[in-house]
C-alpha cells in the first residue's frame, strides 16, 4: 500500500547559503514521523516548496519516496498562510477568539491554494494508493478531490486542537470546513475532546470516521542519544529548570515567567538555588503581533533578573533562537525539571522527548496540553494559575528520588509504547479498514 502524503511542509528545503545551494531539513515530530512512513511504504509526498531554491526542484526522488512541491506567489502565500492559516483558524483553533481576523481574511485566496494542491493530488494518483491530508492548512482539500471524481480513500489529520460547536461556528466558512472534512473517509485527532468536539458538527448522513491516534515520538531515539554535559559556573549546584517552545501567544509564555516571579515572592529562600533556562525559537518575525509579544516578554524577564537576581546569579536565562538536535537532548538530559505549559497545545511533543531522554526529570504540564491525556506521572497544572505553576515548581524541586523515579517509569513506559512506529502503524489499520471505535483508546 503506498501514500499519497500531503502537507503545507516538505521533509526538506533547497537553500541558497553563502552564494551556495544547501538542504535544509525540516525537524519537527510530524516531519519526523512522516518521513519514518514514506521511507518505509513509499509513495509521493506533495508540499509547499516554501524554500529559495525549490523551485528547481519541483518534482524529486529520494530513492524511497518521491516529493512533488507546490509553488506560491507572494499574494498566495500572504492569503492562505499569512491570513487565514495563521490568522483566522490558527487562533480560532485555540480559542483566541479575540485575535481571529473574521473579514478580510484571505479565505478566497486560501480556496483557491487547496484547489492547487487538489491539482497536484489529482496528477499523482495513479492506482488505488491512500491520500493522506495534514492539518488545518489544507482543510478543503478532501471535497474538491470528491467534485473532481477522485475515488481514492482519504485520511485527514488534524494536528491542532478541534474546539467545541460554540466557537466553531462562529466561522463563516464553518459550513465549507465541515463538508469538505467529512468528504474523507477517515478523520484522526490526538485526544478525545477534540473527537468529541469534531463528532458534535456530524450529521446523520455523514460518511467520515473519527478515531484518537495520538503521535508518538522515536523514543529510541531520544533515550539513546547521548547529548553532552552542559552544568556550567553558572548552574553549579544548582536546580535546573528548561523549557523549549516557538514564540506563540498559545505557549503561555508570559505566564510561565510570571510564575517563576511568584515562586520568588512566596518562598525566598529559593534565590539562587535553581536556574531557569529558556529557550524561545522564532516564529512569524515579521508579524507585528509576535514582535510585541516578544517584547513584553523581554521586559518581563529583565524586570524579574533585575528584582531578584544578583551579580552572581539570575533566575531567568533567556535564549531567542534555534538549537541543534543534540543540543536539545543535551538540555533535556540535563534539566531537573521540564515546565511545559502551554495555555492550549495540540499535543506537544517536547514534553513526550523529554520523557525519554531524562532520567533524572520531573515534568510538569499544563493540563490544556494533549500530551496530558497520556503522561500520568507529569505534575499536571493550570498555565493560567501563577499560584499553582510556583508551587508545582516547588513540589519538583523538593520531590524524592523514589517519587520521580516512580512518575518517569510510568511515563517512559506510556511514551515507549505509543511511539511513531505505533503511530504509523494504527493509520495503516485505519487506511486498511482493519480497525474498528474501540482500537482507538
Amino acid at each position: 500500500m503506498k501514500y499519497i502524503v500531503v502537507s503545507s511542509r516538505c521533509p526538506f528545503s533547497h537553500e541558497k547559503v553563502a552564494g551556495k545551494e544547501s538542504i535544509k531539513e525540516n525537524v519537527g515530530g510530524v516531519a519526523t514521523a512522516l518521513r519514518r512512513s514514506m521511507e518505509k511504504h513509499g509513495g509521493t509526498w506533495i508540499c509547499w516548496g516554501d524554500g529559495k531554491l525549490d523551485g528547481k526542484y519541483l518534482e524529486e526522488d529520494t530513492g524511497k519516496y518521491k516529493i512533488k512541491r507546490v509553488l506560491l506567489s507572494m499574494p498566495e502565500k500572504k492569503g492562505y498562510y499569512d491570513l487565514y492559516s495563521n490568522r483566522t483558524l490558527w487562533p480560532l483553533f485555540h480559542y483566541f477568539r479575540e485575535r481571529v481576523k473574521y473579514t478580510d481574511n484571505g479565505y478566497e485566496i486560501y480556496r483557491r491554494v487547496n484547489e492547487k494542491f487538489a491539482r497536484s493530488i489529482i496528477e499523482s494518483v495513479s492506482g488505488d494508493e491512500v491520500i493522506w491530508i495534514h492539518d488545518y492548512q489544507l482543510a478543503l482539500v478532501p471535497k474538491i478531490l470528491r467534485d473532481s471524481g477522485i475515488k481514492n480513500r482519504i485520511i485527514f489529520t488534524w494536528h491542532i486542537p478541534w474546539v467545541s460547536k460554540e466557537m466553531f461556528e462562529t466561522l463563516p466558512e464553518s459550513d465549507d470546513l465541515i463538508k469538505s472534512l467529512s468528504s474523507s473517509d477517515f478523520i484522526t485527532f490526538h485526544t478525545e475532546t477534540y473527537k468529541k468536539n469534531f463528532d458534535d458538527l456530524l450529521t446523520e448522513t455523514s460518511r467520515v470516521k473519527s478515531f484518537v491516534v495520538p503521535l508518538g515520538i522515536d523514543f529510541r531515539y531520544f533515550s539513546n542519544s547521548r547529548g553532552g554535559d552542559i552544568k556550567s559556573y553558572t548552574l553549579r549546584d544548582r536546580k535546573m529548570i528548561f523549557s523549549i517552545d516557538r514564540l506563540d501567544y498559545t505557549k503561555g509564555l508570559v505566564n510561565r515567567v510570571l510564575a517563576i516571579e511568584e515562586l520568588l515572592k512566596r518562598h525566598q529562600d529559593l534565590a539562587g538555588k535553581f536556574v531557569y533556562i529558556m529557550i524561545v525559537t522564532p516564529s512569524r518575525t515579521t508579524v507585528s503581533d509576535y514582535v510585541a509579544m516578544k517584547r513584553e516578554l523581554e521586559m518581563h524577564i529583565g524586570r524579574i533578573n533585575g528584582e531578584f537576581g544578583s551579580i552572581s546569579w539570575m533566575p531567568i536565562l533567556y535564549m531567542y533562537r534555534k538549537i541543534s538536535d543534540r543540543m536539545l537532548v543535551s538540555y533535556y538530559k540535563n534539566a531537573d525539571i521540564a515546565l511545559i505549559t502551554p495555555l492550549i497545545d495540540g499535543l506537544n511533543l517536547v514534553s513526550k522527548e523529554f520523557v525519554a531522554s531524562t532520567d533524572k526529570g520531573v515534568l510538569i504540564l499544563s493540563r490544556f496540553a494533549g500530551a496530558s491525556n497520556c503522561l500520568d506521572g507529569a505534575v499536571i497544572v493550570n498555565p493560567n494559575s501563577l499560584g499553582e505553576v510556583a508551587e508545582a515548581i516547588y513540589k519538583a524541586m523538593n520531590m524524592s528520588e523514589e517519587e520521580i523515579h516512580d512518575r518517569l517509569t510510568r511515563m517512559k513506559k506510556q511514551v515507549s509504547k505509543k511511539d511513531t512506529d505505533w503511530w504509523i502503524r494504527r493509520i495503516n489499520a485505519i487506511a486498511m479498514r482493519k480497525i474498528n471505535d474501540r482500537w482507538s483508546a
